[in-house]
């Protein structure tokens, strides 16, 4: 039998240290809010992996604009951006569903629920 070399070694070990690093799921807000959402009046809201966003509860019929774009800041803060700047928004997170139901300003993401701006969605995809 073969003895293993120092290269066979660390190559098993850094394809084992991917896959593990892939098989974990991320809490961040940023990740969690990717996908499709809906809540009970079936109101849709999207968030995609590029950046771009679907919010209807940002819509300003004044200016007949609503955000299509969203960044997650460092200290979890959701900022939602339009094209001409009349429906941006932003919302700090929270750490219960309880909180976000309590504070239009805030949002709660988890795997399954979404509470922004005082309405709750759930995940679609």
């Amino acid at each position: 039998m073969k003895k293993l070399s120092f290269k066979h070694i660390v190559m098993v070990c850094s394809i084992l240290t991917v896959f593990l690093l892939t098989a974990c799921g991320s809490d961040k807000p940023s990740d969690l809010l990717i996908g499709t959402w809906v809540s009970d009046d079936d109101e849709i809201v999207e968030f995609q992996d590029d950046g771009s966003c679907t919010a209807p509860f940002t819509y300003n019929a004044s200016w007949w604009e609503s955000a299509e774009r969203y960044t997650v800041k460092n200290d979890g803060t959701l900022v939602l951006s339009s094209r001409e700047g009349h429906a941006d928004d932003s919302f700090d997170s929270v750490e219960s569903e309880e909180e976000a139901l309590d504070d239009s300003s805030t949002y709660y993401v988890s795997e399954d629920t979404l509470i922004i701006d005082g309405e709750e969605y759930v995940r679609t995809e």
